[in-house]
């Protein structure tokens, strides 16, 4: 939630007329999530940080309690925008650096569906990346990671249960594209960054 694209995500949500937000990460927001967070309050929110992994099912259960314990009202929606990379040609990936990638999308994923199975969810959104269907060299545990995501939407949609999965390009001066300077490169192949606004544009006709 305290990623680029997720502080974004916050905001639009806000825009939308959300009043209650719950922002969970793995370290407390540093100054440029700050800011965001009090332009977000300043919208008239309720923000509420709390520190969790949310591939530990464990402290991603203390989370929802945490919520819960600070009133804030039902739980009603889910966006999962967590990700991490460890890039590399497939010959020289092992176990340990697919399940370094596979952390916050797969168990995070699905720690997500499982603690949310008695809840009466408007929405659960989730952003695989487009890796997970054009495939992207070096990116073989984050594509792997990511058709999780999309195969995880399929399976609560067969259960009656609300998914989403929006499989993201990626996004101009944000997010993880933009960390590892790919965009020139995702450019000369033809893959356009993604402009926030085109963006929540999109996930607003999807949703």
């Amino acid at each position: 939630g305290l990623g680029g694209l997720g502080l974004l995500t916050a905001q639009w949500l806000i825009d939308k007329g959300a009043k209650h937000l719950a922002l969970l990460g793995r370290t407390p927001p540093n100054e440029t999530a700050q800011q965001a967070i009090r332009a977000m309050e300043q919208d008239g929110a309720r923000v509420v940080f709390v520190k969790a992994d949310v591939s530990d099912s464990d402290d991603l259960a203390r989370a929802f309690e945490e919520i819960e314990a600070q009133e804030m009202p039902p739980l009603r929606g889910v966006i999962h925008a967590a990700g991490l990379l460890d890039d590399s040609l497939l010959i020289n990936l092992n176990a340990e650096r697919f399940e370094y990638v596979m952390g916050p999308k797969v168990a995070g994923g699905w720690n997500l569906h499982q603690l949310t199975l008695d809840k009466p969810l408007d929405f659960f959104i989730l952003f695989p990346s487009a890796a997970s269907i054009l495939g992207s060299p070096g990116q073989g545990n984050y594509a792997a990671a990511n058709a999780f995501l999309d195969a995880l939407a399929c399976y609560r949609r067969n259960l009656g249960l609300p998914a989403l999965a929006v499989n993201w390009g990626p996004w101009a001066n944000v997010g993880m594209s933009v960390q590892i300077d790919q965009s020139e490169r995702l450019a000369r192949l033809g893959v356009a960054s993604i402009l926030p606004d085109e963006g929540f544009r999109a996930l607003d006709q999807l949703m």
